[in-house]
C-alpha cells in the first residue's frame, strides 16, 4: 500500500510538472509566432531538430541505465558516477561537432546564415544537459520525481525568461538559443546540487561494470539517434517537399511550422499525464523483471494500456470539438486548427506508442525498440521524398498516419508476447470509444445550443 501511495505520489508530481511545462510551451510559442511569424517558427523547428542529434548522442541511453541499474539493486552512486563520465565525454565530443558543423549545416542543408551561431550556442549546453539527465535518471530510481520535475521547470523558465529577455537585444534566434542555453545550465545547477544533499551518508558501493552500462545504453542510443538522424531528414525533405509540390521557401516553412511548432505542441500536451506514469514505469518494472515477478508485470501493463486508452480517446474527443478555438486563443490561425482536427483521430496511437515503448525499455526490449523505430523511420523518410511532391500537406498527414498505426502496432504486439498478457479489445478500445463519440455528440450539441 505504501508503495502504492508513493507511486501516485510521484506519478502526480510529474505530471504537474509536465503539465506546466507543456503549458508554458504552448504560450511561449503562442508569443513566437506572432513575434517571428510560421515561416520564423519553422526555421526555429529545423534548428532544434539538428540539434536533437547531438541531443540524442549523449542523453538518451545513459539516463535510462542509471534508472534501470539503480533499481534492479546495483550500486547506485558508483553506477552514477560512471554514467556521468560517460555522459560528459560523449558530450563534449557532439559538442564539438555540432560547433565545427555549424556552418556547413546551416549554410547547405538549412540555406539560411541566420543559423550558424544559434547552433553554436546550443552546442555549449550539451555537457549540462547530458549530466543532468544521468542526476534525473538517479532520482527516478531512489523515487525522488519532484527533483527532475522541478529541474525541468527551472529550466523551462530560465529558457522563456532569458530568450523573451533578449529578443529587443539579439537577432531572434541567437536570443532563443542562447535561453535555452542558459535553461540547461540552470537545471544541471539544482539538479547537482539536490543530489549533493541526498547522497550524503550514502554508501558508494560498487558500480555497475561498463558492459552492463553500455548493454543499456548503447542500444538505446543507437535506436534515438538512428531515428533522430532519420528524423532530421525528414523534417528537411518536408518543406522540401512542400516546394515541389507549388509552395516557395516562406510558405513552405509557414506550412511546416503550423504542423511540427503549432498543432503538434498541441496534441501531445495531455500526454502529460501519461508519459509521467510511464517514466515511473520503468524502475517498476525493471524491478518486477529482477525478481521474476510475472504477475506484477502483467498487472501494471494492462492497467498502464487501459488506463492510457481510455484517457486518450476521451482527448481525441476535446481535440476534434475545441481544434478551432484552441488554435485561433493561442496562435490566431485557423489553419492550425485544421490540421489539429485531422490529426486527432490518431491521438490513442500516438499516446499509447509512447506508453508501450516505456515499458519495453523497463523489460530489457531495447534492441526491438531499436529495430521498430529504425524501420518506422525508413519507411517515412521513403514516403515523405516522394509523396509530399505529390499531396502536399495532405501526403503529410497521411504519412504520420501510417506511422502511428505501424510503429504501435508493432510495439503493442510485442509487449503482449513478452509479459504474456491477453488483450481485451472491449474494455480497451470499444468502451472508450464509445465514450468519446457520447462526448463528442454531447460537447458539439452544447455548442450549437450556445
Amino acid at each position: 500500500m505504501a508503495g502504492r501511495r508513493a507511486f501516485v505520489r510521484g506519478a502526480a508530481v510529474l505530471t504537474g510538472g509536465t503539465l506546466l511545462l507543456r503549458l508554458s510551451g504552448i504560450l511561449f510559442r503562442s508569443y513566437l509566432c506572432v513575434r517571428i511569424g510560421d515561416a520564423g517558427m519553422g526555421l526555429y523547428q529545423l534548428i532544434f531538430s539538428l540539434f536533437a542529434l547531438a541531443v540524442t548522442a549523449c542523453t538518451s541511453g545513459l539516463g535510462l541505465a542509471v534508472t534501470r541499474l539503480a533499481a534492479e539493486g546495483g550500486g547506485a552512486l558508483g553506477t552514477l558516477r560512471r554514467c556521468v563520465l560517460l555522459a560528459f565525454s560523449a558530450s563534449l565530443a557532439a559538442g564539438a561537432a555540432l560547433w565545427a558543423g555549424a556552418s556547413p549545416l546551416a549554410l547547405q542543408v538549412l540555406s539560411s546564415p541566420l543559423a550558424v551561431r544559434p547552433l553554436r550556442i546550443l552546442a555549449c549546453g550539451l555537457p549540462f544537459m547530458a549530466c543532468c539527465a544521468c542526476l534525473k535518471g538517479w532520482f527516478l530510481a531512489e523515487g525522488r520525481p519532484g527533483v527532475p520535475a522541478a529541474a525541468d521547470i527551472l529550466e523551462q523558465a530560465v529558457s522563456i525568461g532569458t530568450g523573451v529577455g533578449l529578443l529587443n537585444v539579439l537577432p531572434p534566434l541567437e536570443a532563443l538559443m542562447l535561453g535555452s542555453t542558459l535553461g540547461e545550465v540552470s537545471s544541471f545547477s539544482l539538479a547537482g546540487l539536490c543530489f549533493l544533499r541526498c547522497a550524503k551518508g550514502k554508501k558508494r558501493g560498487a558500480p555497475a561494470p561498463v558492459r552492463g552500462i553500455l548493454r543499456i545504453a548503447v542500444p538505446v542510443v543507437s535506436s534515438s539517434f538512428v531515428r533522430s538522424g532519420l528524423s532530421s531528414l525528414e523534417n528537411l525533405l518536408v518543406p522540401r517537399g512542400f516546394r515541389l509540390h507549388g509552395a516557395d521557401l516562406e510558405s513552405s516553412l509557414s506550412q511546416y511550422g503550423r504542423m511540427q511548432a503549432v498543432a503538434m505542441p498541441v496534441i501531445w500536451f495531455p500526454a502529460a499525464i501519461v508519459t509521467s506514469v510511464c517514466q515511473l514505469l520503468v524502475p517498476e518494472l525493471a524491478g518486477a523483471a529482477a525478481r521474476g515477478d510475472k504477475a506484477a508485470i502483467r498487472r501494471t501493463a494492462g492497467k498502464a494500456i487501459r488506463f492510457t486508452l481510455t484517457f486518450s480517446f476521451f482527448v481525441t474527443a476535446l481535440l476534434i470539438v475545441f481544434a478551432d478555438p484552441l488554435c485561433r486563443f493561442f496562435f490566431q490561425s485557423a489553419e492550425a486548427g485544421n490540421l489539429l482536427r485531422i490529426m486527432a483521430p490518431i491521438v490513442p496511437l500516438m499516446y499509447v506508442d509512447n506508453v508501450v515503448d516505456g515499458m519495453l525499455k523497463g523489460l530489457d526490449q531495447q534492441m526491438f525498440s531499436f529495430r521498430c523505430n529504425l524501420a518506422d523511420s525508413l519507411l517515412r523518410v521513403a514516403a515523405v521524398a516522394l509523396l509530399l511532391p505529390l499531396w502536399g500537406m495532405a501526403g503529410y498527414a497521411a504519412i504520420l498516419f501510417f506511422s502511428e498505426i505501424f510503429n504501435a502496432s508493432l510495439s503493442i504486439y510485442r509487449l503482449l508476447r513478452v509479459t504474456e498478457l491477453d488483450a481485451d479489445p472491449v474494455t480497451w478500445v470499444v468502451l472508450p470509444a464509445v465514450g468519446a463519440a457520447l462526448l463528442y455528440y454531447l460537447l458539439s450539441l452544447l455548442l450549437a445550443f450556445f
